[in-house]
């Protein structure tokens, strides 16, 4: 079964021993509140206001033991322990039978919402026969009670006065009992104890005489021993239908007392040797668990582990096989610990714990009761209530699901959330499934928290809690300081069937460092592809936590920008780490399409003109643009040139005479923030008006010139480097450009001209010409 191992160390109050034993996730920890004679509670002195505080303590003290349902004495001789129709209050609330409490209150549907409260399951604990426990005291009885009503329906056994099971108003009398209660309280359980037929008649007393009913009522019996358990099992069957119809929730069960048979046979009984309710209290336990007719049977198995003739060790293996697909629990005798009168194993103080070790061992025994409240709130016990509450019953369980009733879980619950209240102190809460299905709606809830995501419900070091009924929030008041805890929720109906689990939550978040500010490097599209920088983070705690990226990687970045970091734990919980990108721009700007208008001077009238730079610029940060002027021939008596901005410039329309032409070289310099710089350079011409001379290597001839139609120019140079021409209309804008073309080669020109004047530029490296030539048609 699932689970940690759990280390017992039995120290100054137990003998010093290492024991170890996975508790199970399931199982029934019960203890009885006997009120009969008013052995655990109520004080028939006290006032009401005393008794419900009296019964607080006691649910308090049962609660923190580590106990999950309480049986609770509510009719003990024919009487009440709530107002009823049907029979008198019961003198162990107020001393008198039949008289109501001073003060109006309701014992009973009190001890069902304390009980609730603290998640402990309330088991009405009925003794279906016993009338009057000693007859002595039967003048003081209520004139309502059933012995006074009907003394025909008694059967005597010494002063023992119990109801004649084999009187069909007798069965129609206790099944009436059962239904009001079940019809008026939300109880959990009907529990039957060992009080069927009278037990052998003490010496010098009579036997009941039930002679005259087994005449009147045979039913085709002629055994009156097989009659009497019969009379039994019409009972036992009439009620477990009356509770499955009535409230198909509330179980009922039986604890008889703990030997059924003695026979070395295990199909018959066990190997023992003490009173047998089979034979002597006419109780067919082993039947009933046979055909379904409850859900569980709780014997009193009230010895000690080796005790001659009644060994608990021997007996409770024989239980354990006659489960029949129902449960076994088994009763534990809390009051004789500590007393040597009653044998002398109940003077070892593991006894107890022992005990419960047995009972987890066997596959059919799902839990144990213990007799009685006052035993387990006596520190005297040898202790033994501390031995639960510390090791047996520290960790809670969850009580063992009855198949046969339901099967089917509850929704999940959602919604599920945690809270730091304090360094010590998570306050979590939820949502319901469906709070309004009886059957199927979750009545309470289990609370599993781990120090990581991977919470396993069937780990038993995972289960902190089963909150109390109908509660959708629970306080961790046993966390640590600074740790991260996982919380998820289950749902248990009313049948103890499970949900699955809900989404987790946590207390709280992780903490996640970023990476710091980041550089990026652009491309000469002016952007670059955000990286994935989750990597990179620093979180903590790591375990099951997811870290998102906004914007995600691989995103185009343009422009400096943020990067988000959330990291999420698996409950939730996030943290945000936020961090700079700046683009680093690595390229010098880029100039293109730079051209001059006009790019030709042709009159050199000694007039400044103004030339327009078109050109642009492209980069990923700002440009600052600068424009230089130079010329091939000094200045001709005044400037020659002036720079108006960075797209405009004024030139002298003036060349040398004695020159070939004069260039006046532009130059664009852009330089962005980065200091990368880039330099177009562009020229603008003033063409000469002297022969042309040869003495450079480079010669250019154009036939015809004039022209009606077009030009050859012929190419002639020693230079084998390509040529490159521009042809230049008369007010100098390009009109043709030529390429790489070969020197010592022809190339056709100006057949789509206009009529006008043209000037050719002819360009070999760094060697420069240009050439007049007319278009006279078209």
């Amino acid at each position: 079964m699932p689970g940690i191992l759990r280390t017992l160390l039995l120290c100054s109050l137990f003998p010093a021993v290492t024991l170890a034993q996975s508790p199970p996730k399931r199982e029934l920890r019960g203890a009885w509140v006997a009120t009969y004679l008013n052995i655990d509670w109520p004080n028939k002195t006290q006032t009401p206001a005393q008794q419900r505080a009296a019964f607080i303590a006691i649910a308090d003290h049962h609660r923190a033991t580590g106990l999950n349902a309480l049986y609770v004495q509510v009719r003990s001789q024919c009487d009440a322990l709530y107002p009823s129709d049907l029979e008198p209050w019961s003198a162990d609330v107020t001393g008198t039978q039949g008289a109501p409490p001073s003060t109006p209150w309701d014992p009973l549907a009190f001890a069902i919402e304390e009980c609730h409260r603290r998640g402990m399951e309330f088991h009405a604990w009925i003794n279906p026969y016993r009338a009057v426990g000693n007859s002595n005291n039967l003048p003081g009885f209520a004139n309502s009670h059933v012995a006074k009503t009907h003394p025909e329906w008694l059967l005597s056994q010494g002063t023992l006065r119990v109801l004649d099971p084999g009187l069909p108003p007798v069965r129609d009398h206790i099944s009436a009992v059962i239904s009001d209660i079940l019809h008026r309280y939300d109880v959990d359980g009907i529990h039957f104890d060992d009080y069927f037929y009278p037990p052998n008649a003490p010496a010098g007393t009579a036997p009941y005489n039930d002679s005259a009913t087994f005449a009147d009522y045979p039913r085709g019996f002629t055994v009156k021993n097989d009659w009497r358990r019969d009379n039994v099992n019409l009972l036992i069957q009439r009620v477990y239908d009356s509770v499955r119809t009535i409230k198909p929730w509330v179980k009922f069960g039986v604890s008889p007392s703990g030997i059924y048979r003695n026979s070395t046979n295990p199909d018959i009984g066990s190997p023992t040797s003490g009173l047998e309710h089979y034979t002597t209290l006419y109780a067919d336990t082993k039947r009933w668990l046979q055909e379904g007719w409850v859900d569980y049977i709780m014997p009193q198995v009230y010895w000690w582990i080796g005790q001659p003739g009644a060994n608990y060790g021997v007996i409770v293996p024989w239980w354990n096989n006659q489960a029949n697909g129902r449960h076994i629990y088994i009763g534990i005798a809390g009051y004789k610990m500590g007393d040597a009168a009653a044998g002398a194993g109940w003077t070892d103080s593991t006894q107890i714990p022992r005990q419960i070790r047995m009972n987890r061992s066997h596959a059919n025994v799902y839990g144990q009761s213990v007799y009685n409240t006052t035993s387990m709130r006596v520190n005297t016990r040898k202790g033994f209530r501390d031995s639960l509450r510390l090791f047996m019953y520290a960790k809670p369980a969850l009580l063992p699901a009855m198949k046969w009733r339901d099967s089917i879980a509850p929704a999940a619950p959602f919604g599920l959330y945690a809270e730091q209240a304090g360094d010590d102190v998570r306050l979590i809460w939820w949502h319901n499934g469906d709070p309004q299905d009886q059957l199927n709606r979750a009545r309470q809830f289990a609370v599993y928290r781990s120090t990581t995501p991977a919470i396993d419900t069937g780990d038993m070091g995972q289960l902190l809690a089963v909150t109390p009924m109908d509660s959708i929030a629970y306080t961790d008041t046993s966390a640590l300081p600074g740790v991260t805890y996982y919380y998820a929720v289950t749902a248990l109906d009313r049948y103890h069937n499970e949900s699955p689990r809900s989404a987790l939550a946590a207390n709280l978040a992780p903490t996640l460092q970023g990476p710091g500010n980041q550089w990026l490097t652009g491309d000469p599209d002016c952007g670059a592809s955000l990286p994935d920088y989750r990597d990179s983070a620093t979180v903590e705690p790591a375990e099951g936590v997811t870290i998102t990226q906004y914007p995600v990687p691989g995103s185009r970045v343009r422009h400096d920008d943020y990067v988000h970091l959330i990291a999420t734990n698996a409950g939730g919980k996030s943290d945000t780490a936020s961090f700079a990108i700046w683009m680093k721009d690595t390229l010098a700007p880029v100039i293109s399409d730079i051209t001059p208008s006009p790019a030709l001077l042709n009159t050199p009238n000694n007039k400044m003109v103004t030339v327009s730079l078109g050109y642009s610029v492209t980069d990923c940060s700002p440009v600052q643009r600068t424009v230089t002027v130079t010329s091939n021939e000094p200045d001709s008596g005044s400037p020659d040139i002036e720079i108006v901005n960075d797209n405009t410039v004024k030139l002298r329309a003036q060349r040398n005479p004695l020159g070939n032409g004069r260039v006046y070289t532009i130059t664009v310099t852009a330089t962005d923030t980065a200091g990368k710089s880039s330099v177009q350079t562009t020229h603008v011409l003033v063409p000469g008006n002297k022969p042309w001379t040869h003495g450079d290597g480079l010669a250019a001839t154009v036939l015809p010139n004039p022209t009606f139609h077009q030009f050859v120019l012929m190419l002639i140079s020693k230079n084998q480097q390509p040529i490159n021409i521009r042809v230049y209309n008369n007010a100098g804008q390009l009109v043709e450009t030529r390429q790489g073309l070969a020197p010592n080669s022809s190339v056709t020109l100006g057949g789509n001209y206009q009529p006008g004047v043209y000037y050719i530029e002819i360009i070999q490296v760094n060697v420069r010409q240009v050439m007049k030539v007319i278009k006279l048609g078209h």
